[in-house]
């Protein structure tokens, strides 16, 4: 009886997976908004996938000040998708950096580490490119495990 109990809830557990219901779009109200066709958050399996953002403000203009000015608004725009998708910065797995200057990294890694707590740095992948969407100089894309509600 125990097993069947088990198996029960494991059937439960995968029944969106398996009904065809394996994603869902998400979409922040007040998140900057480029006119390019791609979802800027994607929840499937447990997992929200951030695409690439750049460091444009609220109207979607990128911000001044280098590449400092550009990590800390790209990262909080990350953070408006991870808040909407019902999970943090705490729960980033995997990040890709993109920087058009790799001279940048210290600069970009100085900001980048403020968000993340010691010790739980989530794996991290960071990559030089010759160019990047509005001029930008980096552009970030996180996964992040979503936690049970309630946690």
């Amino acid at each position: 009886m125990k097993h069947l109990f088990v198996c029960l809830l494991l059937l439960l557990s995968t029944s969106s997976f398996m009904f065809g219901q394996t994603k869902q779009i998400i979409k922040p109200r007040n998140a900057p908004s480029l006119p390019y066709p791609f979802s800027p958050g994607v929840i499937s399996n447990g997992l929200l996938f951030v695409s690439g953002q750049v460091g444009t403000d609220a109207s979607s203009k990128l911000v001044s000040g280098g590449i400092e000015a550009e990590t800390k608004q790209t990262i909080q725009n990350i953070e408006a998708v991870l808040k909407d998708g019902g999970t943090s910065l705490d729960n980033v797995v995997s990040v890709t950096v993109y920087l058009t200057n790799i001279d940048d990294f210290p600069k970009m890694n100085a900001i980048y580490k403020q968000f993340f707590k010691e010790g739980t740095y989530p794996a991290r992948t960071t990559v030089g490119v010759a160019k990047l969407v509005l001029g930008a100089s980096v552009e970030i894309t996180m996964t992040a495990a979503i936690p049970p509600r309630g946690k």
